[in-house]
C-alpha cells in the first residue's frame, strides 16, 4: 500500500484507483531516492518484498534500475494487487495480498517500505513479521515521513484520518528504532537522499500547503531505515 503523496490527497476507499494513481506519481522520487541509496550495488540474485505494495511501482521501478532474481509485493488493497500483476510486464513479479507473506518465512534477501508503517497499529508485530520473512542477514529498508519528530504532522495527522480507513499511529522514530532492536535487527537511518524536481499541484491542499513545506518534507523529513536481520 503507497498509502498517500506528497503531492496530492483524495478523500477516498481504500481500492480507489484513481486516488492510488496519485499516490503512484507522487512517489517516484523517493522510490529513486531508496534505490540510489541502498548500500548494495548489485541485488541480481536476489529475492525481494515490497511490503505495501500499492499498484506495484516500487518494484518494477527497482528491477528496472537493479534487477532481481524475482520479487512479491503484498498488500490488503485487493483491486491494487490486481492492477499490479496486470502491469508487471515480464518481470519476476508476484502481488498479491498480505495473506499471503506467511508462505514466504526466511526467503527474502531484501525486503523494502514506504510510507506504510505509521498505518500498522503494532509495529514490534510488524518488526516480527518482517523477521521472520527475511533470511539470516537480510535488509529490510523502511522509509517513513509520517512521525512525531516531523514538525508537519500534528496537522497531517488529522487530515489522514479523512481519506485513510486505517487509523493512523503516532509513532517516533525511536519507537520505530526500538521494535525492531527488540525483534533482532542491527538498525541504521539517515534522512533520504531525494534530488531533482518535484512534482507541485497548486491549490491550497490541506496536507502540502505551498512549495517550501513539499520541499522540506522530501528533502529533510523523509528518513530511510536499514534494518539487518542479525544472523
Amino acid at each position: 500500500m503507497d498509502d498517500m503523496s506528497t503531492q496530492t490527497i483524495k478523500v477516498k476507499t481504500w481500492d480507489d484507483l484513481v486516488g492510488e494513481e496519485y499516490m503512484q506519481e507522487g512517489h517516484g522520487p523517493s522510490w529513486r531516492a531508496m534505490i540510489d541509496q541502498m548500500s548494495e550495488a548489485d541485488i541480481s540474485g536476489a529475492k525481494v518484498l515490497d511490503f505495501g505494495c500499492n499498484r506495484g511501482g516500487f518494484l518494477r521501478m527497482l528491477y528496472d534500475m537493479k534487477p532481481f532474481k524475482n520479487a512479491v509485493g503484498v498488500d490488503i488493497a485487493t483491486d491494487s494487487v490486481a492492477v499490479a500483476n496486470a502491469q508487471r510486464g515480464t518481470r519476476p513479479i508476484h502481488y498479491g495480498h498480505n495473506d499471503e507473506l506467511s508462505a514466504h518465512k526466511g526467503s527474502f534477501d531484501y525486503a523494502f517500505s514506504h510510507e506504510v508503517v505509521y498505518l500498522l497499529p503494532d509495529m514490534d508485530a510488524h518488526a516480527r513479521e518482517i523477521y521472520d520473512a527475511l533470511k539470516p542477514g537480510g535488509v529490510y529498508y523502511l522509509v517513513i515521513g509520517e512521525y512525531a519528530e516531523n514538525p508537519l504532522w500534528p496537522r497531517w495527522y488529522n487530515v489522514v484520518h479523512e481519506f485513510s480507513p486505517v487509523p493512523p499511529q503516532n509513532y517516533s522514530l525511536n519507537d520505530i528504532a526500538s521494535s525492531f532492536d527488540k525483534a533482532g535487527f542491527a538498525i541504521a537511518v539517515n534522512r533520504l537522499n531525494c534530488h531533482g524536481f518535484f512534482s507541485y499541484q497548486a491549490g491550497g491542499d490541506r496536507y502540502i500547503k505551498n512549495p517550501l513545506e513539499l520541499v522540506k518534507f522530501m528533502t529533510e523529513y523523509m528518513m530511510m531505515f536499514r534494518l539487518q536481520k542479525k544472523a
